[in-house]
């Protein structure tokens, strides 16, 4: 997508960085930033930013390939017994949509006997979860999957997860 952008722009700079939600949101709204990438549920009240789907989405854990929920095709929310007992690694609010929030909170209330770790970025907790330390649930357009050592099981969760780009009223549009 990057790659594509570039070429129809090849006069703007691009530049990367990473930030928790609401950093990204305020780089945005501080014109620091043209564009962000991220949920439509985390920018409904910006008013001021167009957004446009690129593709949507649902919910997955990302677990070990080792692991005894890697051989499931799907996990429901409504059946978590699978979960009791499991480290399971959760973003921090600073670092999580509203929708992915829930999520979480929902999985809190529903397990019993959790061991919970926050994390605050994507790629620690797909490392964390590489290296066996607990499982995850993201959105699986934000999911690193590698099927040697990761995998992600989808979760049964009435969400759909469009994944717009946040852009300022100043970008060029074509």
């Amino acid at each position: 997508m990057i790659k594509a952008f570039h070429r129809e722009y090849p006069n703007c700079k691009i530049f990367l960085e990473g930030f928790d939600h609401n950093q990204l949101k305020h780089h945005l709204i501080d014109h620091d930033s043209d564009v962000i990438f991220t949920t439509h549920d985390d920018i409904t009240d910006l008013a001021e930013v167009k957004y446009y789907d690129l593709f949507c989405g649902h919910f997955v854990a990302l677990v070990p390939t080792d692991h005894h929920l890697s051989y499931r095709e799907e996990l429901d929310l409504d059946d978590l017994d699978d979960l009791a007992g499991e480290k399971i690694l959760l973003m921090d609010n600073n670092w999580c949509p509203p929708e992915q929030l829930k999520l979480q909170e929902t999985i809190r209330k529903k397990v019993d006997d959790l061991d919970i770790s926050y994390v605050n970025d994507v790629e620690i907790v797909s490392l964390m979860v590489k290296a066996g330390l607990g499982i995850t649930v993201m959105p699986s357009f934000v999911a690193i999957e590698k099927a040697d050592v990761i995998k992600a099981v989808k979760l049964n969760y009435p969400a759909e997860l469009p994944r717009p780009a946040g852009l300022w009223p100043g970008l060029p549009k074509r």
